[in-house]
């Protein structure tokens, strides 16, 4: 009697190694569309911020390469910024609904490390469509900017 009562929960997707992240792609192309992630990696020194600074953040701006229109249903599923040998696995929060027209996506992940600032990052996305599929997409050579 309880054999199809036995939930079945999914595996969560296995973390990329650092060399399986370093070799992701700089463009993919998903439902049609050639896209590639331009993203703003800062810390916060401005006077109210610690002395030492506030945590990593980063706009993660996934764009399409001809300026058409985002393609719907992609999202940013998972994130990664990775310096030397060290791995930030960030969560990402979404930042605003994708416009209809927009060739913009647009999220955000916070609390990062303290790593920099001026010093090169790179920061890697996965990006997965509304039917599953996924993709990394990675941004090389970031410099980790200073808000003062």
């Amino acid at each position: 009697l309880g054999i199809g009562c036995a939930s079945n929960p999914v595996a969560p997707d296995p973390i990329p190694s650092i060399a399986m992240l370093r070799a992701a792609p700089t463009t993919v192309s998903l439902s049609g569309e050639t896209l590639r992630l331009m993203p703003y990696v800062y810390r916060d020194f401005q006077p109210v911020s610690p002395p030492d600074g506030r945590a990593m953040i980063a706009v993660l701006r996934v764009q399409t390469t001809g300026g058409s229109a985002f393609p719907t249903g992609v999202r940013v599923d998972s994130a990664w910024v990775v310096l030397g040998q060290e791995v930030w696995t960030a969560s990402v929060e979404e930042t605003a609904a994708v416009q209809p027209g927009s060739p913009l996506g647009e999220w955000v992940i916070r609390n990062g490390p303290k790593w920099g600032p001026g010093v090169n990052v790179d920061v890697i996305v996965e990006l997965r469509t509304s039917i599953g599929s996924t993709s990394l997409l990675r941004a090389p050579d970031q410099v980790i900017q200073r808000t003062n």
